[in-house]
């Protein structure tokens, strides 16, 4: 997919150039490049602009997905062969003279004093409420006064150290100048007011906002965070008729039952099917109603019932026998051959990653970030297809593992942590993270970790579904990505029962200790409001497109016992 920029933008004046666009994945479009996110390309700093004014690409259907967020259809990107390119806004628009004679601030590709290329300015300034806007250079240089005249900022670099504290602002025409030091610090912009702008929806104004802005590098991770939904398809909703369904369905849904019952008759795609049971699943995609919790317990009930194995387009299961050393704490392992997986964008937020232990943005109180300027009956979405291996849990020994003493004691620190940590940021008060939960998650990225070792595959192209409540108890590790990586194959062999004991093994044998202990292993998140226990980047941390907790709620003592401890692992 490629981007570009028009010449035209926001009301900035046209130069004499023709920008070099760049390209993005189409799944970097839904998770880590959408609507409001910085892209940097080879001479210019871009924000990606609503889905407003996209192109629309290939038509997805995912009937669940679609309930749960309340749409009629998702849409994939545009790819340039097909639909043009990705629309896009110049952000930020302040501009510095690449001349180090000159380094003069400008809105211009070109500087307008000696002619030479502008580069984009390093510092955005963001506010929780998704608001971007150019760092207040002006206001940061005549702090002590009004410029006399006509302003002219240009950029100093004292070349002693790489610094911000080495950069100095100055008004060539008041002479007023200041250091960026301290430019990134928390109170750096404590008495500026948020301007309420959103450039990535075209055609708005500032509007009102209260919020605390912060100073960034416009590369920074926390100036964008997606929030995304995904969904497996699984029967009956991957059976032949609903994939049939799937090609009519933007007619058939609005039209009465009796002409959809004449529609179906004279279809030749739907000769194959007797007309009462395609009139059946029709009426089950228009009634009833879908939740996240009713997604993740119909893809558990799925995988929990392979039966002799249930093959269809989109979803094939085959139950694994269990490694004797582990039957007691694993009820199954079941082999998914085929998967399809569909993820949607649904907003983004700023500085703080979304909620994602109430991720439906019907009813979580966070607020999410809007990615168009007037709803939009469609979302962005990505279709992906791969493997997996699904793990459930003996139930009832998590029961029992859950209600010893020093499990209590573990995951009672962490959830102080977690209420404390809700309570800074304005979100209401969450139920108490189960032991599973946690668990399970760690399990699921130690699992990650391993396979990554003994399939070869990145450990970024494997992904978790954490599937834990509070009758059910199981992880998926799959390979759902539309890159080459994520279509290898192999993943499923490693499922089977010699090769799973081995892996295992490997994973309980690793995770008793981390290069980072003893600090690791004694974190207390109480103590330092991290969302983690016994966790950290070299032992249990995976990319955060793999993970779907933000890579939070993590504690490898849940697992195995770790020295000194004892009672707390549930594979101990």
């Amino acid at each position: 997919m490629t981007i570009s920029l028009p010449n035209t933008v926001s009301g900035l004046p046209s130069g004499p150039y023709k920008p070099r666009g760049g390209k993005l994945r189409p799944s970097q479009v839904i998770t880590t490049f959408g609507p409001g996110a910085v892209v940097d390309l080879p001479d210019e700093s871009i924000m990606v602009a609503g889905i407003d004014t996209w192109p629309r690409g290939q038509r997805i259907q995912e009937p669940r997905l679609e309930k749960a967020l309340g749409v009629e259809e998702f849409y994939a990107p545009s790819i340039k062969k097909s639909g043009g390119d990705l629309p896009c806004v110049r952000f930020p628009e302040y501009r510095i003279c690449s001349n180090a004679g000159c380094n003069l601030f400008s809105r211009r590709k070109k500087c307008p004093e000696c002619e030479n290329d502008t580069y984009p300015a390093r510092l955005i300034v963001i506010c929780p409420a998704g608001h971007a806007d150019d760092f207040p250079w002006s206001w940061w240089v005549h702090r002590k006064g009004r410029c006399t005249g006509s302003q002219k900022l240009r950029l100093i670099n004292q070349k002693r150290t790489a610094a911000l504290a080495d950069l100095v602002v100055k008004c060539e025409t008041c002479k007023q100048s200041r250091t960026l030091s301290g430019a990134l610090g928390p109170k750096a912009l404590e008495d500026f007011t948020c301007s309420g702008k959103r450039p990535w929806l075209i055609g708005t104004t500032g509007e009102n906002c209260s919020e605390k802005v912060r100073s960034v590098l416009r590369g920074a991770s926390n100036v964008y965070f997606s929030s995304t939904l995904s969904a497996l398809s699984i029967p009956p909703w991957s059976d032949p008729i609903q994939s049939a369904l799937n090609d009519h369905w933007h007619t058939l849904r609005s039209l009465s039952e009796a002409v959809q019952r004449a529609v179906i008759e004279d279809s030749p795609d739907f000769a194959g099917f007797r007309v009462e049971n395609v009139m059946r699943a029709i009426r089950e995609r228009l009634t009833g109603t879908v939740t996240m919790d009713s997604l993740q317990k119909d893809e558990f009930l799925a995988f929990r019932n392979p039966g002799s194995g249930i093959a269809t387009q989109d979803f094939q299961i085959k139950s694994e026998s269990v490694p004797a050393p582990f039957q007691s704490r694993i009820a199954q392992v079941v082999l998914a051959s085929r998967l399809r997986e569909v993820c949607a964008l649904q907003g983004f937020t700023r500085i703080d990653p979304p909620d994602t232990e109430n991720n439906d943005a019907n009813t979580s109180n966070q607020a999410l970030v809007p990615i168009a300027l007037t709803p939009q009956n469609w979302l962005p979405a990505i279709e992906n297809r791969g493997e997996g291996i699904f793990i459930e849990l003996t139930l009832n020994e998590v029961r029992a593992w859950e209600r010893t003493p020093a499990v209590q004691e573990r995951i009672h620190r962490l959830n102080l942590a977690y209420a404390a940590w809700r309570e800074q940021r304005g979100l209401s008060p969450a139920q108490a993270l189960l032991p599973r939960v946690v668990m399970a998650h760690t399990l699921a990225h130690l699992l990650i970790r391993q396979l990554s070792l003994e399939c070869g595959y990145s450990s970024s192209s494997l992904r978790e579904r954490i599937y834990a409540g509070n009758d059910m108890c199981g992880l998926l590790i799959y390979t759902a990505s539309a890159d080459s990586d994520g279509s290898l194959g192999g993943l499923v062999q490693q499922g089977r029962r010699d090769r799973f004991n081995a892996t295992m093994q490997a994973l309980l044998e690793s995770a008793q200790w981390c290069s980072s202990d003893p600090l690791c292993m004694e974190h207390d998140p109480h103590l330092t409001g991290k969302l983690n226990g016994a966790a950290c980047h070299a032992c249990s941390l995976v990319a955060e497109t793999s993970c779907v907790l933000a890579n939070r709620f993590l504690d490898r003592a849940l697992v195995f016992d770790l020295p000194g401890m004892s009672g707390t692992g549930y594979f101990a």
